[in-house]
C-alpha cells in the first residue's frame, strides 16, 4: 500500500510540474506576442530566409558628379588658422601660447594656462575642464 501511495503522490507532483512549466513558456510567448519586443535570433533567420530567395539584383554604379559651386566660383581646401589668430595667452604669465589648458579657480573663474603654468595650477587644486 505505501509504495502505490508513494508512487502516486510523486507522479502528481512530476505531472504538476510539468504543467507549471507549460503554462509559465506559454504565457512567456503570449507576453513576447503582446509587447513591442522582438526576438532578435528570429528576425535574422526570417532575413536569412528572405535573401536566400530574393535574387541577386546588379547594383547599378553611382556616377559621381563633379564639384561646383553656385556662380562657378573657385573650391578651395579647408586651411588651419596659423599665427595670430590661433595664439591666446596664458592668464599668469600672459605670454601668448598656442595650446592653452583650462582651469576653473577658486571663485569660479575661467582661468587659460600654458604648459609651464600648469603646475603651479596643480598646485592651487584647480579643476581642469
Amino acid at each position: 500500500m505505501m509504495p502505490t501511495v508513494l508512487a502516486l503522490t510523486l507522479g502528481a507532483a512530476i505531472l504538476a510540474g510539468a504543467a507549471i512549466a507549460l503554462l509559465a513558456v506559454r504565457s512567456k510567448r503570449r507576453r513576447l506576442v503582446r509587447s513591442n519586443l522582438v526576438d532578435l535570433a528570429s528576425v535574422r533567420r526570417r532575413k536569412l530566409k528572405e535573401a536566400a530567395n530574393r535574387p541577386m539584383v546588379e547594383q547599378s554604379v553611382k556616377i559621381k558628379r563633379p564639384l561646383s559651386s553656385p556662380g562657378n566660383a573657385e573650391i578651395r581646401r579647408f586651411i588651419p588658422k596659423t599665427g595670430e589668430g590661433r595664439l591666446q595667452s596664458c592668464s599668469r604669465c600672459h605670454k601668448k601660447r598656442d595650446s592653452v589648458g583650462f582651469f576653473v579657480d577658486e571663485y569660479g573663474h575661467l582661468v587659460g594656462v600654458c604648459k609651464e603654468c600648469r603646475k603651479s595650477a596643480k598646485n592651487r587644486d584647480l579643476m581642469p575642464l
